[in-house]
C-alpha cells in the first residue's frame, strides 16, 4: 500500500491550483472535484493556517485568490465565487465571523509579508465589522450593504470567531473595548455547566437549537483568549463549556462526540428542531471539524491553571479523544480528513447503524446531493475547512495506517452455496399480515426505470418521495421475488441500475452521485438476483476493483476507499465481492477484523472494542458464512440474541436497550443463518404478532404499532423476517439480501 502525504501536503498539492484558489469540497483527490466554488471562509482560512513564517510566496498566492473576494462596490468581502471566478448572488451578504475572519487573513499577510499597510487594511477591516455588529445587536447575517439584517439570530460561533479575531489584530496594550464588550456578551449564553449555541434576535436563548459542539469548542476558545487578556471567569467558562461537551455528547459505543444536544442536554434526533427552527439535519452527525476544534479547545483550556487536578485529567483525555477520532477519520491511502460519520437511530435517543451520509440536510449545503425530496452530504467527501481546521488543530502529519488485530484461530471452514436461484420454499400461510394491501403499496412505489421509498410524490414532513434510488430498488425487487411476483420490465430496472455505476467502479444512488460500497452492494445484488451479473453496461472488473480499494488496513471496510471501516460496510463489501465471485485481497485481515469485533457475551459490536448489538451480530455472522467460514462460538451467540427477545415478540437491539423493528430484523437473521430461530429458543408466533401490528393503514409497514407507512426498508424488513419466522426463507437468500 502506497504512503498517503502528510495533511498539510495534501492540502497543497490536492485542494490549491496554481493560483491557490481553495474548492469547498473534493472527493479522493483533486481530480474527483465535488464542490469546485470558492467560499471566503474558506480563503481566509487557508491564509490564517497554510503559510509558515517565511512563507512569503504562499502568502503572497493565497492573498491574491483572498482578494479575488474583494466587493469593488461596498465594503467587505463577497462570500461566494461560483467555479469560473464570478460572485454569485449567494455570496452577496455580510457574515461577521466570516467577514472578521477575512480580517485576520490580511492581517497574518501582513505579518507575512512585513507589510503594515496590509495590517493597516486588516484593522480597518475588521473595525468595520465590529461597528456593524455593534449597530445591529450582533447579528447571524446582514446584507451587502452591512443596513439590513437578513438574520437577526446571534449565534454563540459568531460572536467566539470575533473574539479570536479581535484578539489576533489586538496588540497587547492596545484598546480592548471591543474584547471586554463581547466577553460581557458571551455571558449571555450561558446557562448551568453548558453554553447555549444561539440566542434568538429578542436576545433569548434558542432552545431549539440547544447545545453544539463546534459551538462550545469556538467558545472556549473565546474564552481562553480573554482569559490571557485579564478577563475574571473566562478560565472557568471555557472549562464548563468542554466538560459539558464531555459529559453530554459522547457517542456511545462508536468514539467521538455528536455535534449536538437539545436544551436538556440529550442528543436526539428532533423533527420539530430542523424544520420549525434553524435550517439544519434533523440526525445528529459526528464532524471531524468539530473534533479538530475540540483537540484544539482542550488543549489551550488544559493549559490554563486550574488548581483542579481532576479537571486537567479529563480535559486532557477529551483533547486525546477528539485527536484521535481526527486521526480515525484521516484517509491513509490517499490523505486528507474526511469530513465526518452518521447514524440511523431507531428511537430518536438510540444510534445504532452507522451511516456515511448526513441525510435530510438544507438544500444547498456545502458538498451535498438530492435524492428526490432529500438532500444529504456524504461524509467520504474532504471538504477544506475541515483540511484546514484539522491542520491548525493537530500540525502537519502523515497518517499512520493501524495494523489488523491478529488472527490468533481461523474459523472452521463451513461451504456456502450462494444458490440465489430460489427464493422461498413456500408462501407464508399466517393470516396477521394483509399481503395484497402490502403489494399494491410496494409495486405504487415504481417510478421511471426504478423505484421509489414511498409510493408518495410530494409528501411533507420528513416522509420519503417516491424519486427512484439504488437502495430502494433492492428492496422492491427482493419483496417482489419473496411474495412470487413477476418484476416488471427488468431490462428497464437493470438499465436504470447500471446507469448508476460511476467510472471507479462503484455505484451510487442515482446516476452521478457519488460511490459507496452500500449503494455498490443494493446495485450489484439486484442485478444477479435479475440474472444482470453479465450485463453489457456492467464494469464487473471496475467495481471489484473499487470494492477491494474500500478495504482498510486493519482489515475491515469502509464506505469508500480510506474511510474507516466497521463491521456493517465490512458486511456489505464482502457480500458484494461473494456476488461476484470475487474475494477480499486480504481475507485474512478481514475475519481477523470481524472476530474482533466478538465479545465475551458471544455477540459482536461494529467496532473492536464497543458493546454487542443485533445490528453487527448479524452483519459479521453473515459475512463469515459468505465466505464459507462457521462463526466461532456460534451456539453463544445465539443464546445472546434469542435472550434479547422481549415479552411483546420484538427485540432489544442490545442488552438493556428498547426494542427495535429493523433491530429485530436482524436478531431473526442471524439467528435463521445460525439455524437456531426454530430451537425452541425464540417465540415466533409472538415475533409474527410483533410485526402484523406494525402494519400501517395504507399497507406499508412502520416501525410502532399504528404509525405511518415508512419506507421499502420496513415492508422489506417484515416480508423477508415473516418467511424466516416460518422457516420460508431460502438461507442463501437470508444471508446474501439484507
Amino acid at each position: 500500500m502506497r504512503t498517503a502525504p502528510s495533511l498539510r501536503t495534501f492540502v497543497l498539492d490536492q485542494f490549491l491550483d496554481a493560483d491557490a484558489h481553495v474548492p469547498a469540497v473534493i472527493g479522493r483527490d483533486a481530480a474527483d472535484a465535488i464542490t469546485p466554488d470558492r467560499t471566503l471562509r474558506d480563503a481566509a482560512l487557508a491564509l490564517v493556517v497554510l503559510p509558515a513564517a517565511g512563507d512569503r510566496d504562499l502568502a503572497a498566492r493565497l492573498l491574491a485568490a483572498l482578494r479575488e473576494f474583494t466587493d469593488p462596490e461596498h465594503p467587505g468581502f463577497h462570500e461566494l465565487l461560483d467555479v469560473t471566478g464570478v460572485p454569485s448572488p449567494v455570496g452577496d451578504v455580510r457574515t461577521p465571523s466570516w467577514q472578521a475572519l477575512a480580517a485576520w487573513a490580511l492581517h497574518r499577510a501582513g505579518t507575512l509579508l512585513d507589510d503594515p499597510g496590509l495590517t493597516a487594511e486588516a484593522a480597518r477591516s475588521l473595525h468595520h465589522v465590529v461597528e456593524a455588529v455593534r449597530t445591529h445587536s450582533w447579528p447571524a447575517r446582514l446584507d451587502r450593504t452591512w443596513s439590513t439584517v437578513l438574520d437577526g439570530a446571534s449565534p454563540l460561533e459568531e460572536t467566539a470567531v470575533l473574539v479570536l479575531a479581535a484578539d489576533a489584530l489586538t496588540a497587547p496594550g492596545e484598546n480592548t473595548a471591543f474584547l471586554d464588550e463581547t466577553a460581557r456578551h458571551l455571558e449571555r449564553y450561558v446557562h448551568g455547566d453548558g453554553v447555549w449555541a444561539t440566542l434568538t434576535p429578542r436576545g433569548t436563548p434558542d432552545t431549539l437549537h440547544g447545545h453544539r459542539t463546534r459551538a462550545g469548542a469556538l467558545a472556549a476558545l473565546a474564552w481562553s483568549a480573554l482569559h490571557a487578556r485579564g478577563h475574571d471567569h473566562a478560565a472557568r467558562r471555557a472549562r464548563a463549556a468542554l466538560l459539558h461537551i464531555q459529559a453530554h455528547h459522547p457517542h456511545v459505543g462508536a468514539r467521538g462526540y455528536w455535534d449536538r444536544s437539545d436544551a436538556a442536554s440529550v442528543v436526539r434526533v428532533d423533527a420539530v428542531a430542523a424544520l420549525h427552527g434553524r435550517p439544519d439535519s434533523p440526525f445528529p452527525a459526528k464532524l471531524v471539524a468539530d473534533h479538530a476544534l475540540l483537540a484544539l479547545a482542550a488543549r489551550r483550556t488544559g493549559a490554563l491553571d486550574s488548581g483542579d487536578d481532576d479537571t486537567a485529567v479529563r480535559l486532557k483525555a477529551l483533547a486525546e479523544d477528539a485527536a484521535a477520532e481526527v486521526e480515525r477519520y484521516t484517509d491513509v491511502h490517499s490523505g486528507g480528513v474526511f469530513q465526518g460519520q452518521g447514524s440511523w437511530f431507531s428511537t430518536p435517543v438510540d444510534p445504532t447503524v452507522p451511516l456515511a451520509r448526513h441525510v435530510m440536510v438544507p438544500p444547498r449545503s456545502t458538498g451535498s446531493f438530492a435524492v428526490g425530496n432529500t438532500t444529504y452530504v456524504p461524509f467520504h467527501g474532504k471538504h477544506a475547512h475541515t483540511q484546514l481546521l484539522a491542520l491548525a488543530a493537530l500540525g502537519d502529519r502523515v497518517p499512520t495506517a493501524p495494523a489488523a488485530p491478529p488472527l490468533a484461530e481461523a474459523p472452521t471452514p463451513d461451504p456456502f452455496d450462494n444458490d440465489l436461484s430460489q427464493v422461498t420454499t413456500a408462501p407464508v400461510t399466517d393470516q396477521r399480515v394483509d399481503f395484497a394491501a402490502y403489494l399494491r403499496w410496494l409495486k405504487s412505489t415504481r417510478s421511471g426505470l426504478g423505484y421509489g421509498l414511498t409510493p408518495y410524490r410530494a409528501p411533507l414532513g420528513l416522509r420519503s418521495d417516491r424519486t427512484a434510488q439504488t437502495f430502494s430498488v433492492l428492496h422492491v425487487v427482493s419483496d417482489l421475488l419473496a411474495l412470487g411476483e413477476p418484476v416488471p420490465d427488468r431490462p428497464g430496472v437493470l438499465s436504470g441500475v447500471f446507469a448508476t455505476q460511476n467510472p471507479d467502479g462503484g455505484f451510487g444512488e442515482q446516476p452521478a452521485l457519488p460511490s459507496e460500497a452500500f449503494t455498490t452492494y443494493c446495485a450489484v445484488l439486484t442485478a444477479v438476483v435479475l440474472d444482470g451479473g453479465d450485463h453489457p453496461a456492467f464494469d464487473r472488473a471496475a467495481c471489484v476493483d473499487f470494492l477491494r480499494a474500500c478495504q482498510r488496513p486493519e482489515g475491515g471496510f469502509g464506505n469508500a476507499p480510506g474511510f474507516p471501516g466497521d463491521a456493517w460496510h465490512s458486511h456489505l463489501a464482502t457480500l458484494t465481492l461473494v456476488a461476484l465471485d470475487a474475494r477480499p485481497e486480504r481475507p485474512d485481515d478481514l475475519v481477523a477484523f470481524l472476530l474482533a469485533c466478538q465479545n465475551p457475551d458471544g455477540g459482536y459490536a461494529n467496532l473492536p472494542g464497543s458493546p454487542s448489538d443485533t445490528f453487527a451480530t448479524f452483519r459479521v455472522v453473515g459475512a463469515l458464512i459468505a465466505l464459507g467460514l462457521r462463526p466461532p462460538r456460534a451456539e453463544q451467540t445465539a443464546a445472546w440474541l434469542a435472550g434479547l427477545q422481549t415479552e411483546t415478540g420484538g427485540f432489544r437491539y442490545r442488552d438493556g436497550a428498547v426494542e427495535s423493528f429493523v433491530g429485530s430484523y436482524h436478531a431473526i437473521g442471524a439467528l435463521y443463518m445460525l439455524g437456531a430461530l426454530h430451537d425452541g429458543s425464540v417465540d415466533t408466533d409472538a415475533c409474527v404478532r410483533w410485526i402484523a401490528v406494525r402494519q400501517s393503514a395504507d399497507g406499508g409497514f412502520s416501525r410502532t404499532p399504528g404509525g405511518p407507512s415508512e419506507t421499502t426498508d420496513e415492508g422489506f424488513i417484515a416480508v423477508q423476517a415473516l418467511h424466516m419466522l416460518e422457516g420460508k426463507l431460502n438461507r442463501s437468500w437470508a444471508v446474501m439480501m439484507t
